[in-house]
């Protein structure tokens, strides 16, 4: 499957899954009928007192979903239409605008009730409205009310009726009407609190459907506004046809009650909420099957496939899956994990390890503190070369707990596991270069060469991409490509970094276009620089890789690769270097196995150097200005009368002569420092004769 825009899920898919569903046919988690089951009871309480429902749930439990499915099916009742006022005060700020709205909200709903005349409805509003004025001088509402009853001033009705408009949108008819029913009821100014509560208990009781008032979120209000607004609902209790469905997480709001009624927080809740419900509990069954569908729909495409190792997530899951706790953070770490999958494709590449991505972006979601600090211990998350590394175990180990040590106390087990994980170097086992060879191959994170890809959200400057790794292996066949891609990396300043990254990976490459590849590693074109005590240069990097990359095949292969190779380049330079130590080795040196064993084999690839020598000097015998002249280093050792004769002709001029001796200066390193020196081989003698 290729890896096109239009065949995968767009970021806005998975950003917005965070939303509550709108209705019934969205529900996917078989609370339906739990839904049904409150709008039941709304719908049957008629002519009644107030009844106040608490749906109580923690954050991210599908409280608003739920509600919005009781919603639903009330609007799908035949009959009586229930008005819905929904409020969610944590979007109001302020005490008094708080009072305010909330007032503003069912006398609007009042304005709008069927089976009344416009001026039985504009009266109704202007009780409501007065009865809020004596609760709170602060209501706009009370001003307006005032102006109403005052006939003093010439413009009472128009400010009635910009009033009435502005809070409650109600029609120009029903407006006008109201107002003149204000001011024929002018009496409302002497009526007492309970007076005036009765007459709006009469209007509340000859609806033909009761009134819903929707508190969404009431546990994201401060303790202050949490209390302000039980008491409100406390106030009207006793008004009928109102029913109260409250939101909220109950222990959030039992401590903000406790500091008004200390040790009784949840007893004083029992008396204000009637009936309650709790949100039915997901089971980790169910979260784990949202989260695998979620992932699912995310990682497609062949090349994220090919680099999700179903070993490796088997290992990762079982360490993160402890930290959902509910459908929220499934849908919280699904938008975030599908911004960052879309930032590391690359065409057809991905460019990190995606079970690694997965783990890192739980850490982001769930533990940010953790997550933050993660790109400062590089040193102990990764095998990064260091001087030392054994004698700092312990210091390590500190360092290791320090960073576990920023998450959250409940979660620090489980990020504990994570770590261990990803990064196995914590486990402070020792681990040798093959080790980080094949960590880098397959681009996890505890790779000191594939780190920094995972934090800086892009390929860090001065590294290769992995697309450019994975052209280059998709070009292997392709001598003349593979040339091109070089030459690109050389412009860059790229060429030593992608050669560093191919010593890792030489021993995974594929072997079936070994002799192409080789021949256009040996043609690449090196800038000469100093190198530090430390540093590997180019040309040796080159020997490494050929060899790791090689000695998978048996002896035979080796040796007729490399003659393939050499018949195919033109960088004899280089490939001479190479071949040629190959060729006159004639002993294991360390922990590598010689590369050929028999005299045989070593002269078979003398022979194809000196015919590889013989053919790119004969067909240009004054090379370039910029060929490696190395190759006379061995050539002048198996056949020194060819090599003089060769280098006679290429000594005509000062450029070439300067070329030459340039070619022959080495440069040894040392903790004394740099030392520069002209080895003397025999061909040099030419030079001094020439002169």
């Amino acid at each position: 499957m290729e890896n096109d825009i239009s065949t995968t899920p767009s970021l806005g898919f998975y950003i917005s899954t965070d939303l509550p569903i709108k209705n019934k046919s969205s529900d996917r988690l078989n609370r339906i009928a739990f839904a049904e089951t409150i709008a039941k009871v709304i719908f049957q309480w008629h002519n009644k007192p107030s009844l106040v429902i608490g749906l109580y749930g923690n954050w991210g439990s599908g409280k608003s979903s739920i509600k919005n499915m009781v919603v639903e099916t009330l609007g799908d009742k035949e009959g009586k239409k229930i008005p819905v006022i929904e409020f969610s005060p944590w979007q109001v700020s302020g005490q008094d605008i708080l009072f305010e709205v909330f007032f503003r909200e069912i006398g609007g709903a009042l304005g709008k009730t069927v089976g009344s005349d416009d001026s039985a409805r504009a009266k109704r509003v202007a009780r409501w409205k007065r009865y809020a004025s004596v609760l709170s001088v602060a209501a706009t509402v009370a001003h307006a009310s005032e102006a109403a009853s005052n006939p003093v001033q010439p413009t009472t009705f128009g400010l009635i009726s910009k009033s009435l408009s502005k809070v409650f949108g109600l029609s120009a008819a029903v407006v006008k009407v109201g107002a003149e029913g204000i001011e024929s009821e002018a009496a409302l100014e002497t009526l007492s609190l309970s007076e005036l509560k009765a007459r709006i208990s009469d209007d509340l009781g000859s609806l033909t459907a009761p009134l819903l008032v929707i508190l969404d979120d009431i546990d994201r209000l401060s303790k202050e506004e949490i209390r302000l607004i039980l008491q409100l609902v406390k106030a009207n209790a006793d008004f009928p046809n109102i029913i109260y469905l409250l939101l909220a997480q109950k222990d959030t709001v039992v401590k903000a009650l406790e500091d008004f009624s200390p040790g009784n927080g949840d007893a004083f809740l029992e008396k204000i909420v009637q009936v309650s419900f709790d949100v039915p509990t997901l089971n980790r069954k169910q979260l784990q099957s949202f989260l695998f569908e979620g992932l699912n729909r995310l990682l497609t495409g062949e090349s994220l496939s090919a680099r999700f190792d179903k070993n490796h997530w088997g290992s990762v899951f079982p360490a993160i899956f402890p930290l959902f706790r509910n459908l929220r953070d499934v849908n919280r770490f699904l938008g975030s994990l599908a911004f960052h999958v879309e930032v590391f494709r690359n065409g057809d590449t991905f460019e990190v390890n995606p079970v690694d991505l997965i783990g890192l972006e739980v850490l982001r979601v769930f533990e940010p503190n953790v997550y933050r600090r993660l790109s400062q211990e590089k040193e102990v998350l990764t095998l990064e070369p260091r001087w030392n590394r054994d004698k700092k175990r312990e210091e390590d180990k500190q360092r290791i707990d320090n960073l576990i040590g920023f998450a959250s106390s409940e979660r620090k087990p489980d990020v504990s596991k994570l770590i261990a994980v990803l990064f196995p170097p914590t486990r402070l086992y020792s681990h040798g270069d093959d080790q980080e060879n094949r960590w880098f191959k397959e681009l996890h994170v505890c790779s000191y060469q594939a780190f920094d890809r995972y934090f800086q959200l892009a390929t860090p400057e001065g590294d290769v991409s992995q697309a450019d790794i994975d052209e280059l292996i998709n070009q292997m066949s392709d001598q003349k490509a593979l040339g091109g891609i070089f030459a690109r990396l050389a412009k860059k300043d790229l060429l030593e970094t992608m050669l560093l990254r191919l010593r890792s990976l030489s021993e995974a490459l594929p072997l079936d276009h070994a002799s192409s590849f080789l021949a256009a590693l040996f043609e690449v074109e090196i800038e000469e620089r100093q190198y530090d005590f430390l540093e590997t240069p180019p040309k040796a990097r080159i020997t490494g890789i050929t060899y790791w990359y090689l000695h998978r095949m048996d002896e035979r292969g080796r040796i007729d690769t490399l003659k393939e190779a050499l018949n195919r380049t033109k960088g004899i330079g280089i490939a001479v270097d190479t071949v040629g130590l190959f060729a006159n080795s004639t002993a294991s040196s360390g922990s590598a196995e010689s590369f050929v064993t028999s005299d045989e084999g070593r002269e078979e690839l003398k022979q194809a150097c000196l015919a590889a020598i013989k053919r790119v000097t004969g067909e240009n015998p004054l090379l370039s200005l910029k060929a490696d002249l190395t190759f006379l280093r061995y050539w002048s050792s198996w056949d020194s009368d060819a090599a003089t004769a060769w280098l006679s002709t290429y000594l005509q001029t000062r450029a070439n002569v300067v070329h030459f001796l340039q070619s022959m200066v080495s440069t040894s390193s040392g903790t004394g420092g740099n030392k520069r020196y002209i080895e003397v081989v025999p061909v040099v003698r030419t030079v001094f004769a020439f002169s």
